[in-house]
């Protein structure tokens, strides 16, 4: 759907058919929205439709509805972007009381200020309306707070800077630094603590030489999932045949090396059999490499001890490798439970299944969502609030021969420009074969605003037993870190 047919359809239906409308058509309106380019026709249109809308006089109960709600918040955030007040103003009149439409409401102030003053002066008036945006009771929004209060002090000090008021400028930073205000207005103090998340250097440590082996928490949880299942199978002679098969047989005909379809099973064996034999040929050897690459990556860190969520989107996660790798790292920091929000992404239910299987351990808990989809078309946007950043790992995934890579970067997009003020970071590992890696350049060669923060062939050593004394295995992996803005 375009937005003259959006236009056209809204002008012509009474606000039951417009309730139906949204309904069935959620997703694609969302998206519609998300793409919009401000530019003179969209806002014609859109305004035309705002006040067509408004002098229909709505009754309460279309005007209360999810999706006449959801259509002016879309309005109001678009003209936000436009940075047409008036209109906001507008849709502000049918939005219900939410977190968001006070957002909108401590915007609107600082728009209406008369002279440059004001924003001195009417400090604390601002405060009090944004904090009353943080949380509705039972979610949070405190980092999306705090991105409108890094977003105000950004604009406010160019201003002072280009109107060369020095005076306002070191007034307004006082506030910023004030402990009687942070101590009334607590989002101060977060600003204040968190505000590495707005600016600073990224950092990408040098390689470990090491040589990888499975934690305490790895080593239990791979027996728990699938090695000891393995192991005391009635078909299996420990090591030489596996669940019936031998190593070459498996390999090359079961799990045909990666890249056969995990729904189907082979012969007796059932599809979550066939996941559990790729579990143990190729599930650790990439989970050591995900760790690897973490542990290099200090952004994790920094966010995920600050305010807000790490929201990591695994695509072709399998049995949630890297989600499991993420675990990991981040608990062994602060040897303690770890949560963040994990989305797994794959093709085949019996990953998605196992993915579950594993997520299901000690030391993880979402905070908001836990989630595991066919594909990146079905994710709700809805599910990126209050993120803190985004991480979208793709661990050997453009290997397959069936990715549509360029569709695939579009869904990327779309999540980047659902959120366009969060950090945002894609974690790409593959073979070093020239020819597997067509795709991805082919993907990449969709983002015209990326910067490799990382780009490397290294060789990876591991034992899949801790304290081995038994030579490491190796594998060498392309490795790519991108920043997308």
């Amino acid at each position: 759907m375009t937005i003259v047919q959006f236009h056209s359809e809204v002008l012509q239906i009474n606000e039951i058919q417009l309730i139906d409308l949204i309904s069935k058509n959620k997703r694609e309106l969302k998206l519609l929205f998300i793409n919009l380019e401000i530019e003179p026709s969209n806002t014609e249109l859109l305004g035309q439709i705002l006040v067509h809308l408004s002098a229909q006089e709505l009754t309460d109960n279309a005007r209360n509805s999810e999706e006449i709600q959801f259509l002016f918040t879309e309005l109001a955030f678009y003209f936000k972007r436009n940075n047409n007040q008036g209109f906001v103003v507008y849709a502000l009149e049918v939005i219900c009381d939410s977190v968001l439409k006070n957002r909108l409401n401590a915007w609107i102030q600082i728009k209406q200020y008369s002279d440059i003053e004001s924003n001195v002066l009417m400090f604390e008036e601002y405060l009090k309306k944004l904090s009353t945006a943080i949380t509705d009771g039972v979610e949070n929004y405190e980092n999306e707070v705090l991105r409108d209060l890094n977003n105000y002090y950004v604009a406010t000090i160019e201003l002072f800077n280009e109107k060369n008021r020095q005076e306002l400028l070191e007034k307004f930073n006082e506030l910023f630094t004030s402990e009687e205000l942070q101590n009334v207005f607590p989002i101060l103090k977060y600003y204040d603590e968190n505000k590495f998340q707005f600016s600073g250097e990224i950092q990408i440590k040098e390689i470990a030489y090491k040589i990888f082996e499975p934690s305490l928490f790895t080593e239990s949880l791979f027996n728990d999932k699938f090695l000891n299942y393995i192991r005391h199978h009635s078909s299996t002679n420990w090591h030489r045949i596996l669940l019936g098969y031998d190593n070459n047989t498996i390999r090359s005909q079961i799990i045909h090396f990666g890249q056969t379809n995990f729904d189907n099973g082979y012969k007796e064996l059932k599809a979550s059999d066939v996941v559990k034999l790729y579990s143990y040929f190729n599930m650790r050897k990439h989970y050591y490499s995900s760790l690897s690459l973490f542990e290099r990556f200090d952004q994790f860190n920094k966010l995920y001890k600050s305010n807000g969520i790490i929201k990591f989107i695994d695509i072709g996660c399998g049995p949630a490798t890297s989600g499991i790798a993420l675990i990991d790292y981040l608990s062994s920091i602060g040897n303690t439970p770890v949560s963040f929000d994990y989305f797994g992404v794959d093709y085949y239910k019996s990953m998605r299944d196992e993915a579950k299987i594993f997520m299901d351990n000690s030391l993880y808990t979402s905070v908001s969502h836990e989630e595991y989809i066919t594909s990146l078309n079905d994710f709700d946007f809805d599910w990126l609030a209050n993120a803190n950043s985004i991480f979208v790992n793709a661990c050997y995934l453009f290997a397959s021969d069936s990715l549509d890579e360029i569709e695939l970067a579009k869904s990327v997009q779309n999540i980047k420009k659902a959120k366009p003020d969060v950090p945002f970071y894609f974690l790409f590992q593959n073979t070093t074969n020239p020819l597997k890696n067509t795709k991805y350049f082919k993907f990449k060669n969709q983002f015209a605003n990326s910067k490799e923060l990382l780009t490397e062939n290294n060789t990876i050593r591991y034992n899949n037993k801790r304290n081995s004394t038994f030579p490491p295995e190796s594998e060498t992996i392309f490795f790519e870190i991108l920043e997308i803005t």
